[in-house]
């Protein structure tokens, strides 16, 4: 009798484990703005859901009947006013292949070493701006 509850705890656990490996394969996280946490939170708040929900729907929607490499991820084109309201610190732009990877400053896409990229550098001395290829466009 023992050695029956012992094989239905250890199957039980075993179940729990790759449920709970499950769940963790599923979480999807990502660095953003301050600006566009923000954004994100105020709207699914006007939603009354969750953040987790809101961008869930948002991706499932971008990614509808699309393969990742054929998606947009900046669906909108800015325009260069976008850019400079968006970036009004930014005293002008310049061309760099990049060293390291980093996350363009508009669309937030990732942009790895090597990739030519679009530089804006702030006049009040603070972070520099990167604009991937798409971005840099507008700029």
């Amino acid at each position: 009798m023992r050695e029956m509850a012992n094989k239905y705890a250890q199957e039980m656990r075993g179940r729990a484990m790759a449920q709970a490996k499950k769940r963790k394969e599923e979480f999807l996280g990502a660095r953003v703005p301050k600006g566009l946490r923000d954004k994100v939170i105020q709207s699914a708040e006007a939603q009354g859901i969750s953040v987790s929900i809101l961008i869930r729907k948002i991706l499932e929607k971008a990614f509808e009947g699309d393969t990742a490499a054929s998606v947009s991820v900046n669906q909108q084109q800015q325009t260069p006013m976008d850019i400079a309201q968006r970036f009004p610190s930014v005293l002008g732009w310049d061309s760099i292949i990049l060293n390291q990877g980093v996350s363009c400053s508009a669309c937030c896409c990732g942009l790895s070493a090597g990739s030519h990229v679009t530089l804006g550098l702030s006049a009040t001395g603070g972070s520099p701006i990167v604009l991937c290829d798409h971005c840099k466009g507008s700029a």
